[in-house]
């Protein structure tokens, strides 16, 4: 009887938790005799996987906050390591979290064990230069947006557009609720990790005209996002928590303040009118400003037109000045007020829609399971 194959996957983030946990799922369903461990978080500790490690831990963006967890960034890629070489998987799915897994497949690459990674590092916004590297040190790489094929193939034939993972997700193909009955003003979504929160929440809470009346509810990605907070936040905010696990609260707000990842698709299918607030440390932003190539951040502004942001969809405010916050609580007040405007951002929404759809988790688990099957 021939040994089960196993694979080992690397999620990072809350969003890449996600993802993985749905690829997970999808390829036991194609092949129920793999053995997966994991380093993950709370959904991908929900699926068959051996959870050996919480990422939560070590999920932080920004150099300055990144030394900040370096000690523990260091003794998790230790025991990621450790596991590679003593368990020796037949294959490893590296999903996002483009610094820790570049180590890891890069230290696989020396043990000959085949890498997987799934959703591109963006290389194509900076550091192009890493991308013929990032290339030769895996076997395949899964892009999740039309354009990243293109840029990638540049490299090396072994790459393959699988569709945006959130298109997968039922709860997000809801029909659109009515805008004058949803129940919720404004909703906040300041970021899943710890230096994001940080940076954002209270430039968000600056931005609001906030009448008595108005209901306001500040979203939180995971439990410890949610710990992070209610350090920040005076008790008597406490109560306007919600989960961003809770998709029925999610698009029953009228308009949205949000960080610039993966949320801003969320809110997108959803028909969420939103705003993206963003601001990072000051090293961080003054190193990154130089680097940076692209002319938007937000995943939503880059998805539409020939070019790559050539058709942003929402208005976005990166490092926001106190202008800045005057024109947000503008655009806010407009958002509610000028119909033929939502309209126009929600109908971008469906084009993004229709350019996305695909069956990735689907599409990941077979190039996975061709990989393992030629070994």
């Amino acid at each position: 009887m021939s040994k089960r194959k196993n694979i080992f996957i690397i999620a990072g983030e809350s969003s890449g938790d996600q993802h993985a946990a749905e690829y997970i799922n999808q390829h036991l369903e194609i092949n129920s005799d793999i053995l997966f461990t994991a380093f993950g978080q709370n959904e991908v500790e929900k699926t068959n996987a051996k959870l050996i490690y919480n990422t939560e831990k070590i999920s932080v963006i920004g150099i300055i906050e990144v030394v900040a967890k370096y000690k523990e960034i260091s003794n998790a890629l230790n025991i990621a390591k450790s596991h590679i070489k003593n368990h020796r998987p037949n294959l490893i799915v590296l999903v996002d979290y483009i610094e820790f897994n570049f180590k890891i497949a890069k230290y696989a690459r020396q043990l000959n064990i085949p890498v997987l990674f799934y959703i591109a590092p963006q290389v194509w916004a900076w550091r192009e230069r890493r991308a013929q590297g990032f290339m030769n040190s895996i076997n395949h790489l899964a892009v999740i947006f039309p354009f990243e094929e293109d840029f990638f193939k540049k490299y090396s034939n072994n790459v393959s557009y699988v569709g945006h993972p959130l298109f997968k997700r039922k709860e997000l193909q809801q029909p659109m609720i009515d805008y004058e009955i949803r129940d919720t003003d404004l909703g906040i979504f300041p970021g899943s990790r710890e230096s994001e929160i940080k940076n954002n929440l209270h430039i968000m809470l600056d931005c609001i005209q906030k009448n008595k009346n108005d209901k306001i509810n500040i979203f939180y990605a995971n439990e410890t996002s949610k710990y992070f907070l209610k350090k920040l936040l005076p008790a008597n905010y406490h109560n306007y928590l919600v989960s961003g696990k809770d998709i029925n609260k999610v698009r029953n707000c009228k308009k949205a303040l949000c960080a610039s990842g993966t949320i801003t698709l969320e809110l997108a299918m959803l028909k969420v009118p939103m705003i993206i607030v963003y601001k990072l440390s000051y090293i961080s932003y003054f190193i990154m400003k130089i680097l940076v190539k692209v002319k938007y951040i937000g995943l939503v502004n880059l998805i539409l037109g020939k070019k790559m942001g050539s058709e942003p969809i929402v208005n976005e405010y990166i490092q926001p000045s106190y202008s800045d916050q005057v024109d947000i609580m503008v655009e806010l007040n407009k958002i509610d007020s000028d119909e033929m405007y939502r309209n126009k951002m929600i109908t971008n929404y469906d084009k993004l829609s229709n350019v996305l759809s695909h069956k990735p988790s689907e599409n990941l688990a077979e190039i996975a399971n061709r990989l393992i099957d030629s070994i």
